[in-house]
């Protein structure tokens, strides 16, 4: 049967508004689900935690604009343009009122989706995202945000294949395996001269990253009609930067919860921010419940 799940993901490639969009499809049981990667990010981001969902759904995750093995063009990174892309991904694919799953950046999307083009998703599910609007947090400067979601100069650090493997082994530790290689090399190419760069150019990055300061992502939850499923970390110890927002993005996601006309808040404890790569069944299983219990039927 078509929808059976699949042991491995089948890779595909559809041209949707001029652009190649490469995506992953692992086939499955049940209602569409499309996983959306977040930030500088690709569709192996999901690989770990698709196995545990196949069984009710049937799933695909996107490489998005700029990402991955999808086109990578000069402009197009605002919120309404890539919602713009879903949408019409979702179209051409042929699935009929997904639930669209964001993490990250990717939260932030779905919401701009949901609003933007209502009736297309039966919910959303928004993972350590959906909610972050760094530009309503008091006392925040676009300096500050610029300068704390900047990626590393990777062309400037010259980095070899060798060297960027071992810095990722040592830094992810705890979560390196067969897969999370896999998906740091779904991030990253190889130039003739040796030097690997990210898939995602700095350039395109940064007007990622302005368009995340620009949308006002709140202003948009009253518009949002579908049922909204959020799922942010949250943990004793978060990761210290120079741009500590962890309480602000606490209560982001709670006002979140109250703005949006149907919400269900449920914190991912002890988590760090990539939390279906660190605790991929307890992810799918939040997921998994919620449709069990019929909280994304109309």
């Amino acid at each position: 049967m078509e929808n059976q799940p699949m042991t491995t993901a089948k890779d595909d490639s559809i041209t949707v508004r001029g652009l190649s969009f490469h995506y992953r499809d692992w086939g499955g049981q049940g209602r569409d689900l499309l996983l959306l990667h977040g930030l500088s990010s690709n569709a192996r981001f999901w690989d770990l935690a698709v196995p545990h969902l196949t069984g009710e759904f049937r799933v695909m995750a996107l490489d998005q604009r700029g990402h991955g093995a999808t086109a990578k063009p000069d402009d197009g990174y605002d919120f309404p343009s890539v919602a713009a892309d879903i949408d019409a991904f979702i179209q051409a694919a042929g699935l009929a009122r997904p639930i669209l799953v964001g993490h990250s950046w990717g939260g932030n999307v779905g919401v701009q989706v949901a609003a933007d083009y209502p009736g297309i998703l039966a919910g959303l599910v928004c993972i350590d995202g959906g909610f972050f609007e760094p530009s309503a947090i008091s006392g925040a400067t676009w300096e500050q945000a610029e300068t704390a979601m900047a990626p590393p100069d990777f062309a400037a650090m010259r980095l070899t294949s060798d060297a960027l493997l071992e810095g990722a082994r040592t830094r992810m530790a705890s979560l390196w395996g067969d897969a999370f290689e896999e998906f740091l090399w779904a991030n990253f190419e190889v130039q003739p001269d040796g030097i690997v760069l990210p898939r995602l150019p700095r350039d395109r990055h940064m007007l990622i990253v302005r368009a995340i300061w620009d949308q006002g992502v709140s202003r948009l939850f009253p518009r949002v009609t579908c049922p909204v499923l959020l799922m942010p970390a949250r943990s004793d110890n978060p990761q210290r930067t120079g741009w500590d927002v962890s309480e602000q993005m606490q209560a982001q996601a709670t006002r979140a919860q109250s703005l949006l006309p149907k919400a269900r808040l449920v914190w991912m404890e002890d988590s760090i921010h990539d939390v279906p790569v660190q605790r991929p069944a307890e992810v799918a299983e939040v997921i998994s419940q919620a449709n069990r219990e019929g909280y994304f039927e109309d």
